[in-house]
């Protein structure tokens, strides 16, 4: 029997079209980045203030998402797409990679281990 609602994987939440998956273990920014794509999926790719707003409300902690420095290129998403939300912390010219924390975006370096946010269309 065909299913005719698209839905999410196992242990993804569903919210405005797309799928998320919060990790519970935790793995350098590459890692985190080469799991996501495992599953057919990205790292979180933030798209507007509303989707930064649930995110910083129901999240604790921080999780790499899916924002790097790319050399001369600025702050630049996994789709390609600029950086416009809002600012990123920096305390440090080697820190290339991104954490979403409760109330901001940290730089932080990509070696670091932290949990992901996964993110995937929702069909």
């Amino acid at each position: 029997m065909s299913d005719c609602h698209p839905h999410c994987p196992e242990q993804w939440v569903a919210y405005r079209g797309s799928c998320y998956f919060f990790s519970k273990e935790k793995k350098d920014w590459f890692s985190s980045q080469k799991f996501c794509r495992a599953q057919g999926a990205h790292l979180l790719v933030i798209s507007d203030t509303s989707e930064m707003n649930l995110f910083n409300n129901i999240q604790t902690g921080c999780f790499w998402i899916g924002l790097r420095n790319r050399t001369g290129s600025g702050w630049i998403w996994e789709d390609d797409s600029m950086f416009s939300v809002t600012k990123v912390l920096s305390n440090s010219a080697v820190q290339h990679c991104v954490v979403l924390m409760k109330d901001h975006l940290q730089a932080s370096s990509c070696e670091f281990s932290a949990p992901w946010i996964c993110e995937k269309s929702l069909r």
